[in-house]
């Protein structure tokens, strides 16, 4: 599967009312851990660890499509260069103390 591809999917997942609903539970999962932490002033640290750890992990699920969607452009946008250099034969050989990339045809 191409980025492309793929980024189509991720966009039709995150348009999605499965993804919705996901993120609604998993949102109340998160405030439910973080409740359940805030309101026991007795739970030993292996179970505030292990809450914490759930809430990370809820956490990272939903950025998850964010992080996917950036690298999917980025590696779309690297096609497009090799395409393009391909296509102009330019050889990019270094990059000068401006931050500017000096070309070499």
């Amino acid at each position: 599967m191409t980025p492309k591809q793929k980024l189509q999917n991720l966009s039709k997942l995150l348009e999605s009312n499965s993804w919705k609903l996901i993120v609604e539970i998993m949102e109340e999962e998160i405030v439910t851990s973080a409740m359940s932490i805030a309101e026991s002033p007795k739970m030993d640290l292996e179970e505030i660890n292990f809450r914490r750890g759930a809430i990370w992990a809820g956490k990272q699920l939903l950025e998850m499509p964010n992080r996917l969607k950036i690298r999917y452009e980025n590696e779309i946008a690297l096609e497009k260069v090799d395409e393009n250099k391909k296509k102009s034969n330019i050889d990019i050989t270094e990059t000068d103390v401006t931050g500017y990339q000096k070309y070499k045809t």
